[in-house]
């Protein structure tokens, strides 16, 4: 697929992240990231261990976020390091330079948490941190041009699995778990072609914003039956009339 070619910018290695954060602050306190080798086709040829680091944090944890996460400040206190730590060891997780690799995130959340996180560290003329932002790709974003629900609005993560039949990787919001799945995801993107192409059609036959007679023809199409040019040609009177 051309536009996928597009998004993955000639790079061979892929590292599917998710964050968890405070409720209030954004700040990150857990990161999630597995990382896998591409060919020049997108598809998956090797994959590594995951990656998973707790951040610590002097601001609040918010009740939903621990019901969520499981995470609380015992947690962090046992396990956490602070974020500059957090970003030496994601960087050595990653074993090349950030230049060369995307960081595919599900929506645009991520970046916005990865930010502020920054700005709480004062790290935003930090060369590493930025070059992390920089490499960050919504694939939500992506795979929301082609499969929508019936409104138009973008799926959850949990539902786009649902989609392709997919079981979610492990409890739901864990940062390694979720990057997982958008993995898993993005797998199925890329070898259910049959699928894409169906939702597609779903996708373009709701649109809301077409002129009646293309609808009209767009929908006939996507069900199979053809339209001929004069069939088109009334459509376009009846509506012009």
């Amino acid at each position: 697929m051309k536009a996928l070619n597009k998004l993955l910018k000639n790079k061979r290695t892929l590292i599917f992240i998710d964050f968890e954060g405070t409720q209030f602050t954004h700040e990150i306190i857990a990161w999630g990231a597995i990382k896998v080798n591409i060919d020049e086709n997108g598809n998956i040829i090797n994959t590594y261990p995951g990656f998973h680091v707790y951040i610590n944090t002097d601001s609040k944890i918010g009740s939903v976020v621990t019901k969520m996460t499981g995470i609380d400040k015992v947690v962090l206190e046992k396990h956490g390091v602070d974020f500059i730590e957090a970003i030496a060891k994601f960087v050595e997780y990653v074993g090349e330079e950030l230049q060369n690799v995307l960081l595919l995130t599900f929506g645009s959340n991520d970046l916005r948490m990865f930010h502020d996180t920054m700005l709480k560290f004062n790290l935003q003329e930090d060369n590493t941190a930025r070059q992390i932002c920089k490499a960050m790709v919504d694939f939500m974003a992506f795979i929301g041009q082609y499969i929508r629900d019936s409104q138009g609005n973008n799926y959850s993560l949990t539902n786009y699995l649902k989609i392709f039949k997919i079981e979610p990787y492990g409890k739901s919001h864990d940062p390694l778990n979720d990057s997982i799945d958008l993995l898993n995801l993005y797998k199925a993107f890329i070898n259910s072609p049959e699928i894409v192409t169906n939702e597609y059609l779903k996708l373009i036959s709701n649109l809301k914003i077409l002129p009646d007679p293309i609808k009209k023809t767009v929908t006939k199409l996507c069900n199979g039956e053809n339209v001929t040019s004069e069939e088109f040609k009334n459509y376009v009177k009846t509506f012009l009339s």
